[in-house]
């Protein structure tokens, strides 16, 4: 959902339930406080006008029926809409979000008990004061007014929006160690896998910004040293929430981009750093391997979220770089963990092109089988067309680095100290593709890497000038 319409609606929302309740406090002080005061305050009289006079009587009777009528009409179409509505969030989130739901219709249940609790007394014994059927009206108009603003309220409720915000408060309060025992954890993994396999494009963006900014954002967790049981939560995070992406549109993978990089962030800042054998990301190109084509939809919404300023704001590596200020200057979190991640990721990526070409080769030969890929780097097996795609994501993100990162940094006015990461990212991360990438072997993409490096690196050099 629209971050400005979904703020919009709640402010709606907040603003129909004040109003009701202010109603329902007028109604009390008009029908009951004001009456009482009227025989010591000489000009709260007014308020005990009778409601008949000795020669005249007002049947209130049809109204105080219709009222009753109305109110009882009104909590079972509030109810029957709920069932409704919850029987499908409840497949597909979680039983105790759904019962956080049910829970905030409690103050709308509270008051229309009161009004209705009210009407039947006066049905039994009939109101002797003007202002005590005014009251009956005001409490009416409020039980309408709070009716409309639950109902308001309640798509936001059940949106994706929404259900991230209630898992990331539990998530918040718990170290990442004891993640997966959360609910709000199952939620996330369930929620946005659902949405992805019925291809609910806006749930997914929605989930996932909420939840990838959760995870850049500064937290408790401080310690460099590699923690088994927070690799495993961030980890399998991923791993449950990519779950469907392989038959999702592309637009999903795309999302699940942002989530990537919001993962590869909160790994590093706990002490991750990148390893073959512990693999953040297995789980992603597992669930992608029967549609590899994902990969570069994955690739691009993990370089604009780190560095680009879009729908989640300032691009993740500034905000995580802020978050992240007091850190030492020779930290590792800071600059060599993320180039290891990212360097990493893109390197499987290009394997799994480079397989994914391979299989289709085999299954297209019928006289003749390609032997298996076994080579460690992707270079060497010497397919063009796998090689042209790895380059041209690698000089992507050399672009995106030098002219979306670099330009939002310098234009931020955050620490001096943060000014110079863009251009050490990129040296880092270029020093590493060069490190693991064999010699002789596909030396046209590597020269090609190398001016890309060069160009983005002056780039970046003249907006320090300038």
């Amino acid at each position: 959902m629209n971050r400005w319409r979904s703020q919009s609606i709640h402010h709606i929302s907040l603003a129909l339930s004040a109003t009701g309740i202010f109603l329902l406090i007028a109604g009390a002080v008009i029908g009951w406080l004001a009456p009482w005061l009227g025989g010591s305050i000489g000009w709260l009289h007014l308020f005990r006008a009778p409601l008949t006079m000795p020669a005249q009587k007002s049947d209130i009777d049809s109204f105080l029926g219709a009222d009753i009528t109305a109110l009882a009409v009104i909590i079972a179409v509030l109810i029957g809409y709920n069932i409704s509505t919850l029987q499908i969030a409840g497949q597909l989130l979680s039983p105790a979000l759904v019962r956080a739901i049910l829970l905030s219709l409690a103050p709308f249940l509270i008051c229309w008990s009161m009004a209705t609790l009210v009407a039947l007394t006066y049905f039994l014994l009939p109101p002797t004061l003007v202002v005590q059927m005014i009251q009956l009206i005001l409490w009416f108009a409020a039980v309408v007014l709070l009716m409309i603003g639950y109902l308001w309220n309640l798509p936001w409720r059940l949106s994706g929006e929404h259900a991230a915000q209630w898992a990331i408060r539990e998530l918040r309060n718990k170290p990442m160690n004891a993640w997966e025992t959360t609910d709000g954890y199952a939620v996330l993994q369930t929620s946005i896998a659902s949405a992805s396999a019925r291809s609910d494009l806006g749930t997914v963006r929605a989930m996932t910004q909420v939840t990838a900014s959760f995870l850049v954002s500064r937290q408790r967790e401080t310690a460099t040293r590699f923690d088994r049981e927070r690799y495993r939560a961030v980890k399998n995070l991923l791993s449950g929430c990519m779950q469907n992406a392989a038959g999702a549109p592309n637009a999903a993978s795309y999302y699940l981009g942002f989530l990537t990089a919001g993962i590869l962030l909160r790994g590093v800042a706990a002490g991750c750093a990148y390893d073959p054998e512990r693999d953040l990301f297995s789980g992603v190109f597992r669930a992608l391997r029967s549609e590899p084509g994902r990969l570069d939809a994955l690739w691009t919404g993990v370089r604009h979220g780190l560095c680009r300023k879009g729908i989640q704001g300032d691009p993740y590596l500034l905000q995580y770089w802020h978050y992240h200020r007091s850190w030492e200057v020779d930290d590792p979190r800071r600059m060599q963990f993320i180039a290891g991640q990212l360097v990493g990721f893109h390197t499987r990526c290009w394997r799994e092109l480079g397989m994914a070409h391979n299989r289709e080769k085999t299954t297209a030969s019928t006289n003749s089988i390609t032997p298996t890929i076994t080579v460690t780097h992707p270079a060497q097996w010497h397919l063009a067309e796998v090689n042209s795609e790895a380059l041209g994501m690698l000089t992507d993100l050399y672009r995106d680095i030098a002219m979306y990162l670099a330009k939002e940094v310098s234009s931020s006015g955050h620490e001096e100290t943060i000014h110079p990461l863009p251009q050490q990212l990129l040296e880092t991360i270029h020093k590493l593709v060069l490190a693991i990438w064999p010699a002789g072997e596909s030396e046209k993409a590597r020269t090609a890497v190398i001016t890309a490096y060069e160009r983005r690196r002056d780039e970046i050099s003249a907006l320090a000038i300038h």
